[in-house]
């Protein structure tokens, strides 16, 4: 509280509440023979996060189709607040836009809708690479994963997954696939819990990563590339 004062120049008393957090504040460095490798903090989810505001930035104004990215907090404790996925923002926030319509367009339009939950994936460990399923091992620079859990942890099925890789094909994008080890337990997104408040078909995708939750992550550049232009194809009128 000392600290804060001296900071904002003001008296202890001043201060009613706070919250205080922690962070690396080393800039994030690009490593490897060729710079293919980010090294920065947050990158779950900040680098999907990235990629996604650039896509929109760059995509047509053109489109009939309302393009929406949204941005959650409180994801990895468990989204249930009232900036968090669990809560009727985003589904507030869409009826909004119809309001002078009848709800029968806000309904179809969600119909019509497709939503990319994006979140970052593990990628196979070298030291560790009996954790991850022999046919579904994640590797960095090899393009986005599309992931998969039979206990419905990721939203993705057989549609929504082969759309997301007609999606890549179109933007000459590589895919990988992701389905956990069933005698392991297996972490979870925003897209269950977006895809059962909206009803929405939803994909889970994710580019690969080690490190994952440490103050310090690891990438590659060429997936941080690869997921931008599979958004950017997203954002093209008739996707």
């Amino acid at each position: 509280k000392k600290m804060i004062a001296r900071e904002l120049k003001c008296k202890q008393a001043d201060i009613i509440g706070m919250e205080l957090s922690l962070y690396d504040t080393q800039p994030g460095t690009l490593a490897g023979p060729e710079g293919e490798f980010i090294f920065s903090g947050r990158l779950d989810n900040l680098a999907s996060c990235h990629s996604a505001m650039h896509a929109l930035a760059e995509s047509t104004m053109k489109d009939p189709a309302t393009r929406v990215v949204a941005f959650y907090d409180h994801e990895e404790v468990g989204s249930e607040t009232a900036q968090g996925a669990g809560s009727p923002f985003l589904k507030d926030v869409l009826e909004r836009i119809t309001l002078n319509k009848e709800r029968e367009v806000f309904l179809r339009a969600l119909a019509k809708s497709f939503f990319i939950s994006a979140d970052m994936a593990h990628a196979v460990h070298p030291n560790y690479s009996d954790k991850h399923d022999a046919q579904h091992m994640p590797i960095i620079n090899a393009g986005p994963v599309i992931k998969s859990n039979a206990g419905q942890r990721y939203a993705t099925d057989g549609v929504s997954s082969a759309w997301f890789e007609s999606l890549c094909r179109k933007a000459k994008v590589p895919v990988q696939k992701f389905v956990v080890r069933s005698d392991l337990g297996c972490g979870s997104t925003i897209g269950p819990i977006t895809a059962a408040n909206l009803g929405i078909r939803t994909v889970d995708v994710g580019n690969p990563m080690l490190s994952m939750h440490s103050i310090r992550e690891m990438a590659g550049t060429k997936d941080h590339e690869s997921l931008t232009r599979a958004f950017k194809e997203y954002f093209k009128p008739g996707n």
